[in-house]
């Protein structure tokens, strides 16, 4: 990934929903995502404080954060994403708060 395409996010939340996943809420760290780049379906790093990493894919957004737009993300530079559970750790450690996220633009 080039620099200048990369994006990053801090968690700043995570919780378990029942039923459906992990709930990951993200605060923008570096970068400008475009909305495409954070699209149900797209890939993802997310790299514990540790180091390690693994790739995960959005299953789907919180409606509660609001629909995801280019114009919301540049105002609130936040983001709310769900996670399949199997997707929600590494080596058994759920991701928590002070992982990092990490993409490249479209």
């Amino acid at each position: 990934m080039a620099a200048g395409n990369t994006f990053e996010y801090r968690v700043s939340d995570s919780l378990v929903v029942p039923l459906r996943g992990q709930l990951l809420r993200l605060r923008l760290t570096r970068g400008n995502p475009q909305a495409s780049s954070v699209a149900v379906g797209r890939r993802l790093t997310v790299a514990a404080p540790d180091g390690r990493e693994r790739e995960v894919q959005i299953l789907d957004h919180s409606i509660t954060g609001g629909r995801v737009s280019q114009a919301r993300l540049d105002k609130t530079r936040e983001l709310d994403i769900l996670l399949a559970t199997a997707d929600a750790d590494i080596d058994g450690q759920a991701i928590g708060i002070g992982w990092t996220v990490r993409g490249s633009r479209e």
